[in-house]
């Protein structure tokens, strides 16, 4: 298989690294360009959420192999799962229009994986 990696995908990709990075410095800073409406505390935890979509994002920049997807994939499903993760711990707010941007994020993210899904025969 000598076919070129989909374009949507490095749009994924780099999408998924700098959407991470963002997350990241969120994590350091408790928000980011003002997007949030109340900063949130500092964590560990925000910054690890954030770094699990850049390291997805990585995985399907770095190698067209299937386990690249795959771990793409797990990282940027982890994201979710960290999202729920400082909602449920009370990081992140349940309630109010942050907490519908995070709501937005996970769905873009899930969007993501689907997108990834979809492409399954690209990938060696």
């Amino acid at each position: 298989m000598n076919e070129k990696r989909p374009i949507g995908i490095i749009i994924v990709g780099i999408f998924a690294v700098i959407a991470g990075l963002g997350e990241v410095v969120v994590g350091f800073t408790g928000n980011y360009l003002g997007i949030l409406s109340h900063s949130l505390t500092p964590s560990f935890a925000t910054g690890l959420v954030g770094s699990f979509y850049s390291i997805g994002g990585l995985c399907l920049l770095i190698t067209r192999k299937k386990w690249g997807a795959v771990l793409g994939v797990l990282f940027i499903a982890a994201e979710i799962f960290g999202r729920v993760y400082l909602v449920m711990t009370g990081i992140a707010p349940a309630a109010g229009a942050d907490a519908i941007k995070i709501l937005i994020g996970a769905v873009i993210a899930l969007a993501l994986i689907i997108y990834i899904v979809s492409k399954w025969r690209y990938f060696q």
